[in-house]
C-alpha cells in the first residue's frame, strides 16, 4: 500500500470530509429537512461512537436547548457536539457547543453555523431516541458535567478501558444463563 492510500485511509478514519461532501450534506439538509450521517470522530465518546449513524433534523437556534446534540458547520467542516451553554445578546439567542470528550468549548455559534439537531442514533441494531424526556434530562446533566470533564474524563476513560475484559466476561456469562 503506498503512502497516499494510507494517508487517505487515515483521514477517513478520523471523520474528515471533503469540502464538496460538507456542501452536499448542508444542501440535502436544507432541501429534505433531515439527513443521516455516519460518525467517525471520537469527540463525543462515549455518547456518540465512531460508526454510529445519526439522524439529524434541521432546526433553528430558537428550537435547541442545553444538552441537545447538534450538527454545525464551521470552516467547511461538520461537527456533532452538545450544546453546553446558551445566552441572549442584543435580542439574539446564541448557543455554545462542545464535544463531550473535548476539554474546551467550540465557542459561541453564529446563527448560520447551526444546521440541525440529532434526534436518533443507530448503533448496530439499537435505536437510541434523543427526544424522550429521560434522554433530554440526561443530555442536560451531561452538558453540566461536560464543563468539568478535563478533571473527571481521563479517570472515567481509564476505568472504562480497564474494566472492558471483566464486562465482556460478565456479558458472556449472562448470555449463557
Amino acid at each position: 500500500m503506498n503512502s497516499t492510500v494510507q494517508k487517505n485511509e487515515l483521514v477517513l478514519a478520523f471523520g474528515e470530509r471533503r469540502k464538496s461532501d460538507v456542501q452536499h450534506i448542508t444542501d440535502a439538509l436544507g432541501q429534505r429537512g433531515r439527513v443521516l450521517l455516519k460518525a467517525y470522530g471520537s469527540s463525543m465518546q462515549p455518547w456518540v461512537r465512531p460508526g454510529d449513524i445519526a439522524i439529524v433534523r434541521q432546526v433553528t437556534t430558537e428550537n435547541v436547548r442545553r444538552g441537545d446534540v447538534i450538527l454545525f458547520r464551521r470552516h467547511n467542516q461538520l461537527f456533532v457536539h452538545r450544546i453546553v451553554d446558551e445566552r441572549v445578546m442584543l435580542g439574539v439567542r446564541q448557543v455554545s457547543a462542545k464535544g463531550d470528550a473535548h476539554p474546551e468549548s467550540d465557542g459561541w455559534l453564529e446563527t448560520d453555523e447551526l444546521l440541525g439537531r440529532v434526534v436518533f442514533i443507530f448503533r448496530g441494531s439499537k435505536r437510541l431516541p434523543l427526544e424522550t424526556s429521560s434522554q433530554i434530562v440526561l443530555g442536560r446533566v451531561i452538558a453540566r458535567l461536560s464543563e468539568w470533564n478535563r478533571f473527571w474524563y481521563p479517570a472515567a476513560r481509564f476505568a472504562l478501558r480497564s474494566s472492558r475484559p471483566m464486562r465482556h466476561r460478565f456479558s458472556r456469562w449472562l448470555s449463557l444463563t
